[in-house]
C-alpha cells in the first residue's frame, strides 16, 4: 500500500521521492532516538534558548521548546530546525567522521518524515539555513554558545548545508531553494524584525509614546512594525496626568483606552468594536498594569483570534514592591542571590552597564539602580568566574517607592531573571 500523499513514510513503508541510490527504510524508532539526543544535550539546549530569549528571539526559542517537548506532535519546522542546530553543535564531541555525521542527520530526517511529512522536513532543512549557533565570545560578554539568525547574503553554516544537502539527497524531488529565499523563509518575520521587536518591548518597558498621527505613520504604516503592531495591545494616554477613576481602563496611569489593530488597520477594542483615536492622543504599547481589569478580556480576544505575540505582553507577570521595599532605597529580596556571569553580561542589552563589581541601570538624570556583585569582573573575560554573589541592590536618588509601577515591575522582572 503506498504511503499517504502528504506523508513521506510510515513505519514499515519506504520513503516516497528518494533517488534509486538512496532508497532505504525510514527508522521507525527515529523519534525516540531524537528524544534521547535532546535529553543528552538538555543543558546545552536550555543555555542557548535562554540566551536567545535575552536577545529578543522569543518566538524562535518558544518554537524550539515546543518541538523539544514533543517531537512527534504538530509544531513549527523552525522549532525543529533550531533544536537540531543546537543538538548538532553540542554533539560534535560524540561524532567522528562523515558516516557518524550522516547517521546523526538521518535520525532527525527520519523522525521528521515519519511524524510530519515531506513539507515539514523540507521546511526544517530550509529553516536551518537561516540560523546559526555561535561559539562563546567572552570579549563581547558571550560566555556560552548562542543563537543568531543568518544575515542577508551571509553563507549558512557548513552543518546547515549538510542537512539541506542530505534532505535533497533523500527526497529527490525536493525543490531547489535559493539562499536568499531560504534565509527569508526561515526567519521572516523573525530575523527581519528582531530589532523591531526589541524596540517595541523597550517602548512598553520605558513608556515610549507617539502622537496618534505619528503612530500611524511610524508604526502602523511601517512594513515590519505594522506586522508586529497587529499582534500587540495598545493603549491611549491622556496628554495630562490622569485623575484616578476617570479613565476607562486604569485611570491612575493616564490610560484612556486600549485597542488592537486588525489586518485591515482598523482599531478594535476588547469587545471587537471599532475604536476612535483622538488626534491629540498619546499611544504606547500597553503594559499589563495599564490594562487593569480588562487584562483577562484581552487575553481571551487574543486566544480566540489565535494571535501569537512577538514578546510577553498579556502573559507578562506583574511584580510589585512590598510596603517595606517602597519606603527603602534597598531591595533586600535579592541580597546573597547567586547569579550567572553570562546573564549579568546579557543585561547589557536591556540598558544595564557593567563595571568592576557594579551593575548599573539608570532611570532618568538623577536616579540609578546599582547591583553590587562579588567577586566582580577583572576585565579578563576568559578568566571570569561562572557565578557572582549579589551583595546589595540599591536605588540612588530616592526610595524604590518613587518608581512608577511599570518601572518597578520591570526592574524586579529583570533581576529575577538574572537570579533564576
Amino acid at each position: 500500500m503506498p504511503p499517504p500523499a502528504d506523508n513521506l513514510s510510515v513505519p514499515g513503508g519506504k520513503i516516497r521521492g528518494m533517488t534509486d541510490g538512496e532508497r532505504r527504510w525510514a527508522d521507525p524508532h527515529a523519534t525516540e532516538a531524537v528524544r534521547k539526543l535532546l535529553r543528552r544535550h538538555r543543558a546545552a539546549v536550555e543555555t542557548v534558548l535562554t540566551a536567545a530569549r535575552v536577545d529578543g528571539l522569543n518566538e524562535l526559542a518558544d518554537a524550539a521548546a515546543e518541538y523539544i517537548a514533543a517531537p512527534d506532535r504538530a509544531s513549527a519546522p523552525e522549532g525543529a530546525a533550531i533544536a537540531f542546530a543546537i543538538a548538532q553543535h553540542a554533539a560534535v564531541a560524540y561524532r567522528t567522521g562523515a558516516r557518524r555525521e550522516q547517521e546523526f542527520i538521518d535520525r532527525f530526517i527520519d523522525s521528521w518524515m515519519i511524524e510530519h511529512g515531506h513539507a515539514f522536513t523540507t521546511g526544517a532543512a530550509v529553516a536551518r539555513l537561516g540560523v546559526r549557533v555561535e561559539e562563546p565570545e567572552p570579549r563581547a560578554g558571550r560566555m556560552t554558545p548562542w543563537l543568531r539568525v543568518t544575515a542577508p547574503g551571509e553563507d549558512a553554516e557548513p552543518s546547515a548545508e549538510a542537512l539541506h544537502a542530505r534532505v535533497r539527497e533523500r527526497l529527490g524531488e525536493a525543490p531547489e531553494i535559493a539562499r536568499e529565499d531560504a534565509t527569508r523563509a526561515a526567519v521572516e518575520p523573525k530575523s527581519v524584525t528582531t530589532e523591531q521587536i526589541r524596540r517595541l518591548e523597550a517602548a512598553m518597558v520605558d513608556g515610549r509614546r507617539w502622537r496618534a498621527a505619528a503612530y500611524r505613520g511610524l508604526v502602523l504604516d511601517d512594513p515590519a512594525l505594522g506586522q508586529l503592531a497587529r499582534r500587540l495591545v495598545w493603549a491611549s494616554f491622556d496628554s495630562r496626568t490622569a485623575v484616578a477613576g476617570k479613565s476607562t481602563v486604569a485611570g491612575e496611569f493616564g490610560v484612556t483606552g486600549a485597542f488592537r489593530v486588525d489586518a485591515e488597520g482598523v482599531l478594535l477594542g476588547a469587545d471587537d468594536q471599532p475604536v476612535e483615536l483622538p488626534g491629540n492622543a498619546l499611544v504606547g504599547v500597553a503594559h499589563p498594569i495599564h490594562l487593569g481589569d480588562s487584562l483577562a478580556d484581552w487575553r481571551k480576544v487574543f486566544d480566540d483570534n489565535r494571535l501569537r505575540q512577538p514578546f510577553e505582553q498579556l502573559e507578562r507577570r506583574i511584580h510589585t514592591l512590598t510596603a517595606e521595599e517602597g519606603g527603602s532605597n534597598l531591595l533586600s529580596r535579592f541580597t546573597d542571590c547567586q547569579v550567572r556571569t553570562d546573564r549579568v553580561f546579557g543585561l547589557q542589552q536591556l540598558g544595564w552597564e557593567v563595571s568592576g563589581t557594579v551593575l548599573t541601570r539608570r532611570f532618568g538624570p538623577v536616579r540609578a539602580v546599582t547591583v553590587t556583585l562579588e567577586p566582580g569582573f577583572a576585565g579578563g573575560f576568559r578568566d571570569e568566574p561562572e557565578l557572582q554573589r549579589v551583595l546589595a541592590v540599591e536605588l540612588r536618588g530616592g526610595t524604590f517607592g518613587v518608581l512608577d509601577p511599570v518601572t518597578a515591575s520591570e526592574l524586579i522582572r529583570q533581576l529575577e531573571r538574572l537570579a533564576a
